[in-house]
Formats: C-alpha cells, sequence, structure tokens
C-alpha cells in the first residue's frame, strides 16, 4: 500500500527508519542501496541524453546514498566526479562502506578545500548534471562550515540539479527558509514526501518532487502516527459523497450565501455561480438590492432576496436575513459584503443564530478579526478561508508567509475552527491537529474573484452534507483541478474567475 500521500516530518522518518532497522532486525545499508540504486535508475531515466555528473557528498546518509548514486552511474558509463564535503574519517557507518567501495572504482574524487565554482564544474566534457547529496532530513538550524560554503557556491547554479531527499540547506518541517538553498530541478524524496516540498516558501526550491519507495515496510509507517497529508485525487474518490437515482434537488442540500455591496456585487454572484456548479440543490444570496441583477445574470439558477439597503447590508436587514436562514443547510458569509459600520453591525447581529454549518471569508473574516468575542459565536463546522492578508489580521503576531502550516495549525486548534489558508499549496487545518495540503492549482489562479469561487464551492458542498474539514479539502482540490483544466483553454495569465467557474465539476 503506498503512503505517498502522508506529509512527514524529519522526527517521523528518523523514527520510520530506527523502527525497520532495529525493531525488524533490517540492515540500513540495504535502505541505502535502494535509495541510490533507485535514484540512480530515475535520474537516468529523466536525463538520459545526460553524461556527466558531479556529486555533491556530505558526511552522513544523504552523502551515503549520493556515493551510491555515484557507483552506478559510474558502471553505467558515466563520467562522474564526487565531490566530498568532509575528509573521509568523518564518513561513518553506512556511508563510510560506501565510501570505501567507492574508493575501488576508477571515479574522480576530490575532498573539498575551498576551490573556486569553476574549477568543480568546468573540466567536464560537458556541462555536469548536479547531484545534491550534502544534507538530509536533520538539519533544523543555521548552517556553518563547507556545507554552508558548498551550499552557497552552488545556490545560484544555471547547471541542472537533482536534490537527494530534499535540496540541501532545507528544513524539511517547514515552509520556511532559514538558510541558503541549492535549488533543485527534481527532488527524489525517499518513502514518504517532507513537509518543506510541498508548503511556500521552501517549496519553490525543491521543483518536481518525486517519491521513491526505498523498502520501509507499510506496517511501520503506519506507527507513526502522521497527521499531515496531501489532498490529491485519492483523498477526493475516498470522501465524495453519491447521488442516488431517486434523489430530487432537496437530496443535496441549500446554501445560503450573504455578502455583496456596491463596489463588489460581483463577489457574491461568482461565489452563487460557483456554489451551483458544485452540485448543491438550491442556492439563495441575501444581498443589497443593486446586487440582485448582477446575481441572477450569473447565477440565474440561483434565488436572490433583496436586502433593505442598495449598497451594504445593514442592522435593519437583520430580521429579514434570519428568516432566511429556516431549511439551509450551510451558510456562507462575507464575499462583496464589505467592511464598515452598516456591515459591522449586520454581522455582530447575525452570526449568534447560525446554527448551521457556516463558511466565512473575505470582509466577514476582517470584522471576526476585530473581536475575540465573537469566535464563541462560531457554529461546530464552521470554516475559515482567509488569504494571506486576512490571516496577518487574525494573527497579528505571526509570520504568516514563512510559517504557513503552523499558523494554519494554531489558529485552527485555538478557535476551533476549519482553518482553509489560500495560496500555493493551500493548507487545510482543522482542529484536531490534522492538516492537508492542496496539490492542485497555478499561478493564474491568483486573479480577483478565484477566493469567492472558493468559498461558493465548498458551501455547497457544506450543504449537500460534507463534514467541514472534507468539505474544505475536497473544495481545495477541485477548485485547483479547475484553475488547471482552464489553463489548457486560455493562458495562466488571461486566466479570471468566470473562466474558471465554467472549469468546475464534481468527479461521476
Amino acid at each position: 500500500m503506498s503512503h505517498n500521500y502522508l506529509l512527514s516530518n524529519s522526527q517521523q522518518i528518523r523514527e520510520a527508519d530506527r523502527i525497520q532497522i532495529q525493531d525488524y532486525q533490517f540492515p540500513g545499508i540495504l535502505l541505502m542501496e535502494e535509495a541510490g540504486k533507485q535514484s540512480a535508475e530515475r535520474i537516468a531515466q529523466l536525463f538520459p541524453e545526460q553524461k556527466t555528473f558531479l556529486i555533491l557528498a556530505g558526511p552522513g546518509n544523504n552523502g551515503g546514498d549520493g556515493l551510491v548514486i555515484a557507483r552506478y552511474l559510474h558502471l553505467w558509463g558515466k563520467e562522474v566526479k564526487v565531490w566530498f564535503s568532509h575528509s573521509s574519517e568523518k564518513y561513518q557507518g553506512d556511508a563510510k562502506i560506501n565510501f570505501d567501495i567507492l574508493s575501488h572504482l576508477s571515479v574522480e574524487q576530490h575532498i573539498y578545500q575551498g576551490e573556486s565554482y569553476q574549477e568543480m564544474t568546468e573540466s567536464f566534457s560537458q556541462p555536469p548534471l548536479v547531484v545534491d547529496a550534502l544534507l538530509g532530513t536533520g538539519i533544523q538550524s543555521k548552517l556553518r562550515g563547507t556545507v554552508a560554503e558548498l551550499i552557497s557556491m552552488f545556490a545560484d547554479t544555471r547547471l541542472k540539479v537533482v536534490a537527494v531527499d530534499l535540496p540541501s540547506g532545507l528544513n524539511a518541517d517547514t515552509g520556511e527558509l532559514v538558510n541558503e538553498v541549492i535549488p533543485a530541478d527534481v527532488t527524489l524524496t525517499f518513502q514518504l514526501p517532507k513537509i518543506c516540498q510541498f508548503i511556500t516558501p521552501a517549496s519553490e526550491k525543491c521543483g518536481k518532487v518525486e517519491v521513491i519507495d526505498i523498502g520501509i515496510w507499510p506496517n511501520v509507517i503506519n506507527q507513526l502516527g502522521i497527521k499531515r497529508r496531501l489532498i490529491d485525487s485519492l483523498f477526493v474518490s475516498e470522501n465524495l459523497i453519491s447521488r442516488k437515482n431517486n434523489s430530487h434537488k432537496g437530496s443535496y442540500g441549500h446554501v445560503l450565501l450573504i455578502g455583496g455591496s456596491s463596489n463588489m456585487s460581483g463577489a457574491i454572484s461568482m461565489a452563487a455561480r460557483a456554489a451551483v456548479r458544485s452540485g448543491v440543490g438550491l442556492c439563495t444570496v441575501y444581498a443589497p438590492a443593486l446586487c440582485q441583477p448582477i446575481v441572477l445574470t450569473h447565477a440565474p439558477e440561483a434565488m436572490c432576496i433583496k436586502g433593505k439597503s442598495s449598497d451594504f447590508l445593514c442592522f435593519q436587514d437583520v430580521e429579514e436575513c434570519l428568516s432566511h436562514l429556516k431549511g439551509k443547510t450551510a451558510v456562507v458569509i462575507g464575499p462583496g459584503l464589505g467592511w464598515n459600520e452598516d456591515t459591522r453591525a449586520f454581522f455582530q447581529s447575525i452570526l449568534p443564530y447560525i446554527k448551521v454549518p457556516l463558511l466565512i471569508d473575505a470582509d466577514a473574516l476582517n470584522l471576526l478579526s476585530e473581536s475575540e468575542a465573537l469566535w464563541a459565536n462560531l457554529p461546530d463546522q464552521a470554516v475559515i478561508t482567509p488569504h494571506p492578508g486576512e490571516m496577518k489580521r487574525l494573527m497579528p503576531e505571526w509570520d504568516v508567509q514563512s510559517k504557513r502550516l503552523e499558523g494554519a495549525e494554531q489558529l485552527a486548534v485555538e478557535k476551533k475552527v476549519v482553518v482553509v489558508l489560500k495560496g500555493a499549496g493551500t493548507i487545510v487545518s482543522q482542529p484536531d491537529g490534522v492538516s492537508m495540503v492542496n496539490t492542485t492549482g497555478n499561478p493564474g489562479m491568483a486573479t480577483g474573484g478565484a477566493g469567492d469561487v472558493l468559498s461558493g464551492m465548498i458551501g455547497a458542498l457544506l450543504a449537500q452534507g460534507y463534514r467541514a474539514g472534507e468539505a474544505a479539502a475536497v473544495g481545495v482540490w477541485l477548485h485547483g483541478r479547475a484553475g488547471d483544466e482552464a489553463i489548457k483553454k486560455v493562458a495562466m495569465a488571461g486566466l479570471t474567475a468566470m473562466r474558471l467557474i465554467e472549469c468546475i465539476h464534481l468527479p461521476d
């Protein structure tokens, strides 16, 4: 059974090695051999025309993996040169075994002693491919010494780079950048993907990530208690609610979308259009009067109730809006709502009466950030969907961009909500400590209205009976997939939220 959807940290992957080697008496040298051999085979497949290779080998097990790669590439007739970061006495255990094996082969080997980049790279018959095997998953702090020098030297290389397990300089456990890093074109990671490979900004240094099964047994992985995973097609297929033949529109829920204002009528209309494209049985919009024609133009399948004011929802709208909560199976509040005294009074008054699954987005999040007391009014199964700017208002003390995963997890646990932190590799964190990272989407989705589309999609799934965590994760994946489908039809820079909506489709 593959566990490639799990995201491990450094402690968990070390524990997997320990259990396999110590508890099951499995020789660690066999794991290193499998890692190196499979990596060499994959490198040869990915770069079939490449004849020259520069291997950077550190003194730990990651360096040992690199030495196995060097051996196989040499035996296959490639021109291989190995540069060791340290002298021979620093290589111990399984890495030392492979150090000694390589010494019996006619592979050009050097110990780095301050040579220049040109001295290391220009003596090949063609520009070499760099295999980065300096450091593995154990790095937690700022680097010093020769390894740091080598990383700095190759941090701006124009040569192709394949990273062994992860690019040297990264901390496996976070998306934060604490050191200079050798950016990889391809990262061949072992047994399980690592957190840094899917959380920005660290993930931007990893290139294409491929997982190599080095032979750690499934029952070992099952003992690790991993709570982080990737949102992939397998997760979505396992969590989809199937439709029955004898169903009707009432079988698939009724979502109420609350928002819109004089300057942002498009936001609530796009959320409504996305909701009806995402399988909800019925969709009602409560918005200021001027939004009605725009909503009904973009989403004629929706019902639109006009508020008392033409510009913003206000306190005078509370009673009527509450009357429309009856029979609804989910509520979305925020798209296009506006952030002013009128909407503040409206939001604060209506929030305590919403008892069904609720999604809060956009200006409703900004209003929520103003008052700690409002959090106590959120119902069970509440979802919040901040972008980084909104997240910063919710957690002003947090370095949101460099510690995305940690921030989302802390907020989810503290406030007992599902947090959808939008961005490259959108994160879904749950109150029980489970976190998921999305694998779909592209930079073309960084466009106005894309977040409103996501809110409508997740709201539709909540209304259909998905639990909050599953609704958020499935919605995020489908949203990203719609973006990936859209750029097959339009240039990435020209992707719009409306084009995104037309590419929404739930699997059968």
